[in-house]
């Protein structure tokens, strides 16, 4: 089951049309059908976001254009960033975006061999910069 109704989602639709219209080789929004599982899953990793993507989904109004947009936008900014980084993730988590940019996703590596100098170049920042946290009171 979604976490977006049928008329949110229908909504959302809308807005993906003219948002992520694709090209260059990248596929539109609509055409991978972010509505569904890809968006579930973002809400899923982030539900504050959920709070924001209904309200702006459910503001009355034409998604036309992108003026259409840029007024909805207008009546609820943080809606609209909530609706902008659902879309994105959602996006670029789907697997036809992922090879449309050449990037497998995350993938679990064997390190039972040790660190390599990258993992070392990449950690060697954090090492210097030391421990940042907070001591558990006793």
């Amino acid at each position: 089951m979604s976490m977006l109704d049928t008329a949110q989602c229908e909504r959302l639709v809308r807005f993906a049309r003219l948002m992520v219209p694709g090209g260059q080789g990248m596929p539109s929004a609509e055409a991978i059908g972010l509505c569904g599982d890809p968006v579930d899953e973002v809400l899923a990793i982030d539900p504050t976001r959920m709070e924001g993507l209904g309200r702006i989904l459910a503001l009355p109004g034409e998604i036309g254009t992108m003026a259409d947009i840029e007024a909805l936008a207008q009546r609820d900014a943080s809606g609209f960033a909530d609706l902008g980084v659902v879309l994105a993730n959602a996006y670029f988590m789907h697997a036809d975006v992922r090879a449309a940019i050449g990037y497998p996703g995350q993938e679990a590596r064997d390190s039972s061999a040790g660190l390599t100098n990258a993992d070392h170049a990449l950690l060697e920042p954090v090492i210097t910069r030391g421990s940042i946290f907070r001591p558990t009171p006793a």
